[in-house]
């Protein structure tokens, strides 16, 4: 009877560890994992997108500290496991940086070369704040991994070595050599242009000269110029007690266990990717939700549909000079279409009857929504995978960084059509809005693109949960790394065979000439003796 009591209390224990392991929403192999996520970067648009993974990851039972301006729990929602660092906001991240304005540096030189100084400057920005100050020396925490984001912000890998665990970093963006170089992921100059050139794959010789030079800059100009930059950053801001043992920045860096990359063949190039690198874009996608009253009614009741038009959180349409503004307005009034446009501002002058501004809207539901037509945006790539989940055209007005490539990206494709903000005309503007809107073939392409990016073996959020935890599960993982990492550029591209094979291809032309040489040298030498030889030859026959 004892026996019978024993075993029946230990199978209530046992149902009630899996019930809240059930409950925690962890996989009978995954216990509870503690994870720190620096994000502490105040540029909002990436957290949106990093937001929804964070928040899964609590869910799921996981005890997420997160360093970051922004805090989880979007829609009031309860997150018990999770503690947030909050950091200060400070009044213009951007700093002397005016986007709208032609002439500044940001919007006259390539990218590539730019980010050299303006990279650094966001990284100190970041971490040259009270708050995190005060994390990065005093927390004595106990983290399972640490989630950095790599927008420019090499340095941050060093709290993997403060932690002593595996470093998952978050690349807003496509792959590219700035980070591929670290890893040995595949970065192939010739059919992969770089994240922010003015021209996509296939490229024609100049492009190929063009991007060559962004690869170089991107390489071995970044390790002259940027990246001791990021080494006296990390050394300044992350003096934790036994950093003076630290690997140096480059080792930490191809240590890196996994890279989540938000990028999709059908936003980017089809590209060839490591084992450590896995493509997670649209996680923060989800479907269409309920809209508030007066926008159902109007996205409801639109006769001939609603065009949603907006420009991201970083560029500010209020911000547009009027002239820019009024040849918008002027195109748009002349439209059958209800225009819903994100605008900062408490009013806009001369607004016309089918133009209707607030400073928010909750684009991924009007996105979703089926009477949206057509989607005006900046090319922003959160922005662009909306549009593409959703199967909305759009007329794309990039105005800096990846927003230009992006968007040719988008029309090669066939569903979208762009103009440079800088080259905005009535004429442009006006001519392609129609062309969009007559054309069916872009609404075509567009649900081609969404069928496409929704056909999935699993979903984009249980993917990357599971890397993130597999790379825990096994320590880091490092056999998904590649041994090209470990390699010096000259062997990487094999010029050192090469090398050797020139030498050796010489050095058996060279034996080749010199025994043709000695042959034809004996040949010619034996039919033609000497003329002495000769008549001493005929006398002693005489």
């Amino acid at each position: 009877m004892r026996t019978t009591k024993m075993d029946y209390r230990l199978q209530l224990v046992i149902t009630l560890l899996l019930a809240m392991g059930c409950c925690r929403g962890l996989p009978n192999n995954t216990r509870p994992y503690n994870i720190l996520v620096f994000l502490p970067t105040e540029t909002k648009s990436h957290f949106m997108g990093f937001q929804p993974l964070l928040e899964t990851l609590v869910t799921r039972g996981h005890n997420v500290t997160l360093v970051s301006p922004f805090a989880l729990g979007s829609g009031g929602m309860a997150l018990p496991y999770y503690t947030h660092v909050k950091v200060e906001v400070t009044e213009n991240v951007a700093g002397p940086v005016n986007f709208l304005d032609r002439n500044s540096l940001m919007n006259r030189l390539p990218l590539y070369m730019f980010t050299l100084w303006l990279g650094p400057m966001i990284t100190k920005t970041a971490v040259d704040k009270k708050s995190v100050r005060d994390f990065v020396l005093g927390d004595q925490s106990a983290f399972d991994v640490v989630v950095v984001e790599n927008f420019f912000h090499e340095c941050f890998v060093t709290l993997g070595h403060k932690y002593g665990v595996p470093v998952v970093q978050l690349l807003p963006f496509a792959a590219n050599p700035r980070v591929s170089q670290w890893h040995g992921n595949p970065y192939g100059a010739a059919y992969m242009a770089d994240f922010a050139a003015h021209y996509v794959a296939p490229m024609t010789f100049a492009q190929r000269a063009q991007n060559a030079v962004a690869t170089l800059f991107n390489t071995w100009v970044n390790r002259l110029f940027y990246m001791p930059l990021q080494r006296a950053i990390m050394d300044e801001h992350f003096a934790y007690a036994g950093h003076e043992g630290r690997p140096d920045l480059e080792t930490m860096l191809r240590n890196v266990s996994l890279t989540l990359v938000n990028s999709h063949p059908m936003i980017g190039p089809a590209a060839p990717y490591v084992p450590s690198y896995v493509q997670v874009a649209g996680m923060h996608m989800k479907p269409a939700g309920p809209l508030p009253t007066d926008l159902k009614t109007i996205l409801d009741s639109a006769k001939h549909g609603v065009i949603y038009f907006s420009l991201g959180s970083v560029v500010k349409s209020s911000k547009m000079p009027r002239e820019t503004v009024s040849l918008i307005l002027s195109e748009l009034a002349k439209l059958k279409q209800t225009v819903l446009w994100k605008w900062e501002d408490d009013q806009l002058p001369n607004l016309p009857k089918n133009v209707m501004v607030k400073k928010w809207f909750p684009q991924n539901d009007i996105l979703g929504h089926p009477n949206c037509r057509l989607f005006i945006t900046h090319g922003g790539i959160l922005s662009l995978i909306e549009a593409v989940y959703h199967g909305v055209p759009m007329l794309s007005i990039p105005v800096f960084g990846d927003q230009a490539h992006n968007s040719i990206e988008a029309e090669s494709r066939g569903f979208a059509l762009y103009v440079s903000y800088f080259e905005l005309t009535a004429e442009t503007f006006g001519s392609k809005l129609q062309q969009l809107l007559r054309d069916p073939g872009f609404g075509e392409a567009a649900a081609k693109a969404s069928s496409i990016m929704r056909d999935n073996p699993t979903s984009i959020m249980d993917k990357a949960i599971f890397w993130i935890e597999f790379v825990v599960r096994h320590g880091g993982a490092p056999h998904l790394r590649t041994v090209a990492n470990q390699l010096y550029w000259f062997q990487y591209y094999m010029l050192d065979v090469m090398a050797a094979a020139i030498i050796l291809m010489a050095v058996v032309s060279y034996l080749n000439f010199k025994c043709l040489a000695y042959l034809l040298k004996k040949i010619v030498g034996g039919s033609k003796r000497p003329a002495s030889k000769v008549s001493k030859i005929k006398k002693k026959k005489q």
